[in-house]
């Protein structure tokens, strides 16, 4: 497992006209996918978590926290309004975002034990309890224990179920040879 320095970490990578490209493409790729959700406003199901693992694992914290705000108010002002635009959850994706990219950045290979770290991190900081606190302000008339508490059993079930299977997307799509070799031929010539 690499060390991560804390200059490489949190400096702003200049990115030439390919990687601009294919982060641009990426984004595309999220909104795209971001429209294949299922369910309701209160319990969705997304796959996009797989295109944001990418983007912070080679774009770092920094691309990935600018990425995740944009993405987050073009895809909820714009591309898949489902709801009123609330801020609370663009600080999820900035969330979202940093724990990816500390977790994934410049990692060649992505162990079990850090995929399960960083997921399970998502799974419960922004899924299980920022996610739910902002439903709570957003759609709950009565804000009582009971109120929060009747939203989060169901989203922490849900939460609960897709764990495991996010950890192996994630862990079998950020190890895959394709996504190494594009490494290589992204960021490496």
């Amino acid at each position: 497992m690499e060390v991560q320095k804390d200059s490489r970490l949190w400096r702003i990578p200049k990115l030439d006209t390919r990687q601009f490209v294919v982060l641009a493409f990426l984004m595309a790729l999220y909104l795209a996918i971001s429209k294949l959700t299922v369910g309701t406003n209160v319990l969705k199901i997304s796959f996009v978590f797989i295109v944001m693992s990418l983007i912070a694992k080679w774009y770092g914290p920094i691309w990935t926290v600018f990425t995740a705000i944009v993405l987050d108010i073009v895809n909820s002002t714009i591309v898949n309004p489902s709801g009123p635009f609330f801020i609370g959850f663009t600080f999820s994706a900035i969330v979202t975002a940093l724990i990816y990219a500390i977790g994934y950045y410049h990692q060649s290979h992505l162990s079990w034990f850090r995929v399960i770290i960083t997921q399970g991190l998502v799974v419960l900081i922004v899924n299980i309890v920022l996610n739910t606190i902002w439903l709570f302000i957003m759609y709950s008339h009565v804000h009582t224990v009971d109120t929060f508490v009747t939203l989060l059993g169901p989203r922490f079930l849900k939460s609960a179920i897709l764990y495991p299977i996010e950890v192996i997307i994630v862990y079998a799509f950020l190890n895959n040879n394709a996504v190494k070799q594009a490494t290589q031929k992204i960021f490496m010539s």
